[in-house]
């Protein structure tokens, strides 16, 4: 049946469509006599079987018309036309055999027409916004006029909390915008923007029906808009089915009393209580009505099966424990950070296989408890710190100095020249060189013993030591982040023990001690607003030095220092000035001779050395999220 209405409405839309197409064309040649007069002109033609393009060639050619037909044109013309206006002869060929005019310039075209396609929209129903997150228990609601009956379904479905709706109400179009709120305050919510009304039901479902009005009484509960007044209280059940309620020291079993009469909820009281409250609320649910009568208290409520169970906290069947996961962080870091105010009644145990919470106690606490969680589970940057540390060692030592002695020296002459002079000459060199100066002087000196040598130095060295590395740290916000590169180096410690009195003996033990020199890198960034890192830096080099004995400890000298600097992400943050320059001078020679110039050259020997290191670090920091 649906189709058939369908391609009724379709034959309507072509024959109206068909209709326009002619008054379209009808104006269009009425408009075109002015410059095609023999539009006008009568035709007295009769043709049986003439294929078109012969007849409206041959009605062109008789009445000066510049007519052509397109080659896609097919067909044969079968009338007699007497006393017909050629306009009306072309109308006629375009409504029998489906055809189009155009015009162009002193140009008219019949071509095929082609049929405008007519598309049916198809509309597909929005889908409902409805997003539930079983580890916090809230509901995000996004509703535009969709009908309850879907709503109501969609809602089951994903929370697993039955919904039933009275009956006339599957139809009804609701709308609502929620983020992030409990169920119960959800479906409350939902009711009240869409004239509703909830309920809890028989085994744990939740009623919608519509609100009474004119002050009707509702099937169960007192008539909307009744106040009931006791001493020192009165209670409004509103037009929405909520409370407002002004008490002034009553028993807190008395506002509950009135309240759960005037709304027919049922309730159960574990434990009498005798404490007396002061309030004054407008426009409150029941819940929340609850929520504020035992706040402060050790007494907490629960539905179960529609009546509210209220009692201590840790009341078995009060309790409600459940396990809430981190998305974002460790738990192993966040167990300590909650507040001690929301553990209360509440035990905490940390279940590192799935990064989550075990907790155990009141359900309130726990809804508190999750609300906390949820504003600390949020991504933790990384920063990754790229470290470039450039060590420079600069070295210059010279040596200059004649030495001679007797005995034990090289048995042959050698040494180098260039470049540096170490030279040594044996007795039988010098003594070629003296008997090579003793033909051209007055003096004649004589040999030298056998055993005498002579030893020549006139040396300088300079050397240049860069050592660079390029290390890569990363660790998460607000963690450090270490570095060390070093040396371990041994000396030797003797020791001796006397043992015994009477008679003593002397033990001696050897033990082989370390010592170390490194460089220390320790840095700890913070991650502020708009990508800022904050870092605490220190650095720490120590170096060994040369030793006083060949068993002694060597020296260290150590350079160290710490800073905090804000940076942006991706800059360059440079640490330099850790300098260290060392000179030494050493000398021996013949006394009071190795202190006369030029002659001190002949007689003693020297060897200065300047030695300068700088350590330069360059830091950069990146965020990753």
């Amino acid at each position: 049946m649906r189709h058939l209405l369908l391609l009724l409405l379709w034959s309507m839309a072509v024959a109206l469509h068909g209709q326009d197409r002619m008054a379209q064309l009808e104006a269009l040649l009425s408009n075109a006599t002015v410059e095609h007069p023999g539009l006008e002109s009568t035709v007295e033609m009769s043709v049986s079987g003439t294929g078109i393009k012969e007849f409206v060639r041959a009605l062109g050619i008789t009445h000066k018309l510049n007519l052509t037909v397109d080659p896609a044109v097919k067909g044969e013309v079968y009338n007699h036309f007497s006393d017909a206006r050629v306009s009306d002869v072309l109308l006629y060929l375009c409504k029998r055999y489906d055809l189009d005019l155009e015009l162009m310039g002193s140009i008219i075209t019949l071509k095929p027409w082609t049929a405008p396609v007519t598309t049916t929209a198809t509309t597909t129903p929005r889908e409902p916004h409805i997003r539930y997150s079983a580890d916090s228990a809230v509901l995000d609601l996004d509703l535009r006029r969709d009908t309850l009956g879907h709503v109501a379904r969609l809602l089951s479905q994903r929370t697993g909390a039955n919904l039933v709706l009275a009956p006339g109400l599957e139809d009804r179009a609701v709308s609502i915008f929620l983020r992030a709120a409990p169920l119960v305050t959800a479906l409350e919510q939902l009711a009240f923007a869409n004239g509703l009304q909830m309920e809890p039901a028989r085994d744990g479902a939740y009623l919608l029906r519509p609100l009474a009005t004119d002050g009707r009484t509702d099937t169960k509960g007192a008539a909307k808009g009744s106040t009931a007044s006791t001493q020192n209280m009165t209670l409004t059940v509103l037009e929405s089915g909520r409370l407002s309620v002004d008490a002034q020291g009553v028993p807190l079993t008395a506002v509950l009393e009135k309240a759960s009469q005037a709304l027919t909820r049922n309730y159960f009281l574990y434990d009498s209580q005798d404490r007396n409250v002061t309030l004054r609320l407008n426009d409150v649910s029941y819940e929340e009505l609850l929520g504020h009568l035992l706040k402060g208290t050790d007494l907490t409520h629960q539905i179960s099966e529609g009546v509210h169970l209220i009692g201590k906290r840790d009341l078995e069947g009060l309790r409600s424990t459940e396990l809430v996961r981190l998305h974002h962080r460790p738990v192993k870091d966040v167990l300590p950070a909650i507040p001690a105010g929301i553990r209360g009644n509440v035990s905490i145990s940390e279940f590192l296989e799935l990064n989550g919470l075990v907790l155990s106690g009141d359900p309130h606490r726990i809804n508190e408890i999750k609300t906390f969680l949820r504003s600390v589970d949020q991504v933790v940057p990384v920063v990754m710190i790229e470290v470039m540390i450039v060590d420079v060692n600069r070295t210059r030592t010279v040596t200059t100095g004649l030495k001679a002695g007797l005995g034990g020296g090289p048995t042959q002459s050698g040494g180098t020249v260039l470049s540096g002079v170490d030279y040594n000459m044996n007795s039988a060199t010098l003594n070629e060189l003296i008997n090579s100066f003793n033909g051209f002087g007055v003096f004649n000196l004589g040999n030298v013993a056998s055993g005498f040598y002579v030893s020549i130095q006139a040396l300088e060295t300079d050397g240049v030591l860069r050592l660079r590395s390029t290390p890569q740290l990363s660790t998460l916000n607000g963690h450090e982040a270490t570095l060390s590169i070093g040396q371990t180096e041994y000396y030797l410690e003797v020791r001796n023990d006397l043992i015994g009195t009477q008679n003593p003996t002397v033990t001696t033990s050897q033990i082989y001690k370390p010592i170390k020199a490194d460089l220390s890198l320790r840095i700890l960034p913070i991650v502020s607003s708009e990508d800022m890192v904050t870092l605490e830096i220190e650095v720490n080099q120590s170096n060994f030095t040369t030793r006083i004995a060949q068993t002694a400890p060597p020296g260290s000298v150590e350079r160290k220092f710490s800073s905090i600097v804000r940076a942006s992400n991706r800059d360059m943050i440079i640490l330099g000035g850790l300098e260290e320059k060392e000179t030494s001078r050493n000398g021996s020679g013949v006394p009071l001779l190795s202190r006369i110039p030029v002659l001190k050259w002949l007689f003693s020997s020297r060897t200065t050395k300047n030695r300068k290191s700088k350590l330069t670090i360059f830091i950069r920091p990146t965020i990753i999220y």
